[in-house]
């Protein structure tokens, strides 16, 4: 052998090679390996859980985990799976997914960067305390918990995991929260006050007749002679609405309905409300519900607030947006370091477009 070669150090220069070739096979080119590697685990429908729908630094997010929270985003927007057109649910899934990649990143740099405050566990505990309480009877609790794959004991820890989350991003993003001062207040006033108005408001008693009751097919003639007494003074509003009114709630109290807004009552009621004056007695009022006799006694307009009576509320919302810009920026971030120059998330379309929200 010639001398160049003698003493080269050949087994570290195999293990270099392979290195360098397991790299760019899973990482770099997906190759054959990374393929099987995938194929085995996350695109058989057969997995854990109906399948691995993603992964995030070596943590699965299941079809099951998916369609979990599909559950919960449409049942927050009140929307149902079936009147979404396939591109919509399409979209719902991806968005939904996204959601639960973001969460597990920043999961993954949480516990590779560790908090500079941890805490109390006894957050932790009065969280999952307030869930058992949320079902009828002890038994209940475990047995939603096994529907789910989780145990008391790991749902205890998802939730301690997701205040020991909640507080690692307000540290990472308190020096990009800027204080909500006086000008910025003042400058969202002056651009955006008209959301702010007050609508019209009415202080009202009515003395109702349920149309709904069989064996008073006709209350017409009843309604009228209630309103007869009341004009020639016979008796007072207040006493006829107690002694007569079909309105429990509110008879007790002389009809007296409170203030209200055009948003709390029906349509065809507030119509007549709006008609009177104050002081002024309806004349009977047939509505979807029955008959009323109703009589305004006060009344406030529309108005916009002064700044300082939306002061607190605008500093509230000013405070929210820029906190949802830092956790997007931080995302953004994030998301980028877990991409480049190595790619730590992982999807599997074949299983996120079988993903159906859980019953």
């Amino acid at each position: 052998m010639p001398s160049f070669f003698q003493g080269f150090p050949w087994r570290f220069a195999v293990y270099f090679i392979a290195a360098c070739y397991l790299f760019t096979d899973l990482y770099a080119c997906k190759g054959p390996l990374h393929a099987r590697l995938m194929a085995g685990r996350g695109s058989s429908p057969e997995g854990l859980g109906g399948g691995y729908a993603a992964e995030v630094y070596g943590r699965s997010i299941t079809r099951l985990e998916l369609e979990e929270a599909m559950r919960e985003h449409l049942w927050r927007r009140n929307e149902s799976w079936a009147a979404l057109n396939p591109e919509a649910q399409k979209q719902t899934r991806w968005t939904v997914l996204e959601n639960l990649v973001n969460d597990r990143i920043l999961r993954a740099f949480r516990i590779m960067n560790g908090l500079d405050t941890v805490p109390p566990l006894e957050a932790a505990r009065r969280e999952a305390d307030f869930m058992r309480r949320q079902f009828a009877n002890e038994a209940e609790y475990p047995q939603r918990l096994a529907a789910l794959q989780q145990t008391p004991k790991s749902q205890d820890a998802a939730i301690r995991d997701a205040q020991l989350d909640e507080q690692w991003i307000a540290e990472k993003i308190a020096h990009r929260l800027a204080e909500v001062t006086e000008a910025d207040a003042q400058a969202w006033y002056d651009e955006f006050k008209e959301t702010l108005r007050i609508p019209p408001a009415h202080h009202a008693a009515h003395l109702f007749l349920t149309r709904h009751d069989k064996a008073k097919p006709d209350r017409e003639a009843e309604i009228r002679e209630i309103h007869r007494q009341i004009i020639a003074k016979e008796k007072t509003f207040a006493e006829l609405a107690t002694e007569h009114s079909d309105d429990d709630r509110t008879k007790k109290f002389g009809g007296d309905l409170g203030w209200f807004t055009r948003e709390r009552m029906p349509a065809d009621f507030i119509a007549a409300v709006e008609q009177l004056k104050i002081g002024q007695l309806s004349a009977p009022v047939r509505t979807k519900l029955g008959w009323h006799l109703i009589i305004v006694m006060e009344r406030q307009e529309s108005r916009l607030p002064t700044l300082n009576e939306a002061k607190e509320e605008i500093s509230a919302l000013l405070t929210s947006q820029r906190r949802e810009e830092a956790v997007r920026s931080l995302l953004g971030e994030l998301r980028g370091r877990s991409q480049r120059p190595t790619k730590f998330v992982f999807y599997h379309a074949s299983i996120i477009d079988r993903a159906e929200p859980a019953p």
